[in-house]
């Protein structure tokens, strides 16, 4: 599982640095994190990462899933209508000190308002462009076209899930709910599956043929479009702890595509997990694996 990272004898902190310049970001098999900050809190529904943002980038996570409220004119990272006690400058300034010191990786952020806004005097995006335009010295990659891994190097690459008047970033606005589905904008065409339902524990087979359905078109889908693989689920009766890891008697989430993964090494897409510290990071190193054959 480990073979190409350490056949290049770079560490997961560095991974990106192996690969071909001129490879597009939706041709990498990058492993990401569902609600990347939601580590702070103890509630079972709410909580679905470890592992913290420092440490999710120095293992080879690479794309984020950042909710933001937007209250008194600066953005706070919240899981629904839950406070996860944190801001979005703590977030980039984390994000700038990873990539200051691995200047050859790219971040790629997917940023959603999260919850009502609250005593605001101007928009989401226009506080996001104050952000950066005075923020933590982050070099934001804000083109609608998906990049060359080159051209992202240093740079957190804007997945936009919040309205604005003017292009910025790639633009994922069109996102229904609980659903798998594409966007065809001409210059970043995304195919998704996001089926975070999971009422009860029966149910945890279903999510499971929706992520597996995804992986199977994704070497082909790759060719031309971003693929979104959300492996997240949650429910009264399934928290994503346990759509995650499963019991003894029903395999989780984590399981079920640690098998898959090691069966068959192929272009994965993006692939989002809950508590992506599993079984000390084995599915993010073997979705780093999957791109052995686009070493530069």
């Amino acid at each position: 599982m480990q073979d190409f990272l350490t056949a290049l004898a770079v560490s997961p902190a560095d991974w990106m640095s192996s690969i071909a310049g001129n490879r597009k970001l939706h041709a990498l098999s990058l492993p990401g994190s569902h609600d990347t900050c939601a580590y702070t809190v103890d509630d079972a529904l709410a909580r679905t990462q470890d592992a913290t943002l420092e440490a999710q980038l120095n293992n080879g996570v690479r794309v984020l899933d950042i909710r933001c409220r937007h209250e008194n004119d600066t953005f706070s990272i919240y899981h629904a209508g839950i406070s996860l006690g944190m801001s979005f400058d703590s977030v980039l300034d984390t994000c700038r000190r990873f990539l200051a010191a691995h200047p050859r990786e790219c971040i790629v952020m997917s940023i959603k308002e999260e919850w009502q806004a609250r005593a605001c005097s101007r928009a989401f995006a226009q506080t996001f462009e104050r952000y950066v335009a005075h923020g933590a010295s982050v070099r934001w990659h804000l083109s609608s076209e998906v990049p060359t891994l080159d051209a992202a190097r240093g740079s957190v690459v804007l997945l936009r899930r919040f309205a604005s008047d003017r292009p910025l970033g790639i633009d994922l606005t069109a996102w229904p709910e609980n659903s798998t589905f594409t966007i065809d904008e001409a210059s970043a065409p995304f195919a998704i599956q996001d089926e975070f339902r999971v009422p009860v524990r029966a149910s945890i087979d279903y999510k499971w043929r929706a992520i597996e359905s995804m992986l199977d078109s994704a070497c082909d889908a790759a060719a031309a479009r971003w693929v979104l693989n959300f492996c997240s689920g949650t429910g009264m009766s399934a928290s994503p702890h346990w759509v995650a890891h499963g019991d003894e008697t029903v395999a989780g989430i984590h399981g079920r595509l640690e098998q898959r993964l090691a069966a068959r090494r192929q272009a994965c897409g993006t692939v989002m997990l809950d508590f992506c510290d599993w079984s000390d990071w084995s599915l993010v190193r073997r979705l780093i694996a999957c791109n052995a054959d686009l070493a530069g």
